[in-house]
C-alpha cells in the first residue's frame, strides 16, 4: 500500500488551522489595544441621574431642591467635578444645567421659574455641545413632576484627552 498522499492533505490542513489560529491572535489583540471607547455621554447619563435623584423623588421634588444653587449642589447631592490633574486640567471639564418649567395658564406657555435654576461648571462648553469628537458631548433630558412642573437637565462633558 502506498500512503504518500495522507501526509500531504494533513499539512494542507495544519496550515489551514494555523492560519485561522493567527488570525484570531492578531484580532484580539487589535480590538484589546485599539482606539479607545467614548465613555463621556455615560458619564452624562450617569450625572444627570444622581441630580435628579437629588432633587426629586417619587415623582415629587425633594426638600433638597429649597435653597439649592450653584454653591451647595456639590454637597447636597454628593457630587465632585474635581478631575485629575494629569493633563493640566481644572475645573472646566464638566457643565451642568438645571432648569425648572412650569405652566403658566393665563400665556399658556411653559416658563422657566427663575427661583428654579442652577448652572454649574464652564459655559463656554454648552454652545459647543457634540460637534465633533474633540468637543463636548452633551446629554440632555426633561422628566415630570407632580407639582405640574418640568424639570430639564442637561450635562457636558468634554474631557477628549482621557476619555476619547
Amino acid at each position: 500500500m502506498n500512503k504518500r498522499g495522507t501526509d500531504k492533505i494533513i499539512s494542507v490542513y495544519w496550515f489551514v488551522v494555523l492560519f485561522i489560529v493567527a488570525g484570531g491572535v492578531v484580532y484580539m489583540a487589535a480590538v484589546f489595544y485599539g482606539a479607545p471607547y467614548d465613555v463621556r455621554e455615560v458619564e452624562a447619563n450617569i450625572l444627570i441621574n444622581q441630580i435628579a435623584d437629588c432633587i426629586a423623588t417619587g415623582g415629587k421634588l425633594n426638600n433638597n431642591w429649597n435653597g439649592l444653587d450653584e454653591n451647595n449642589i456639590f454637597e447636597r447631592c454628593h457630587l465632585t467635578f474635581g478631575v485629575e490633574d494629569e493633563f493640566g486640567w481644572k475645573d472646566d471639564q464638566h457643565f451642568v444645567n438645571v432648569s425648572v418649567y412650569g405652566f403658566d395658564k393665563d400665556k399658556g406657555i411653559w416658563e422657566i421659574d427663575k427661583d428654579k435654576k442652577i448652572f454649574v461648571g464652564n459655559s463656554d462648553l454648552e454652545t459647543t455641545c457634540n460637534l465633533g469628537k474633540t468637543m463636548p458631548k452633551c446629554v440632555e433630558r426633561s422628566f415630570y413632576v407632580s407639582d405640574g412642573e418640568v424639570i430639564k437637565i442637561k450635562v457636558g462633558i468634554k474631557k477628549v484627552n482621557k476619555n476619547v
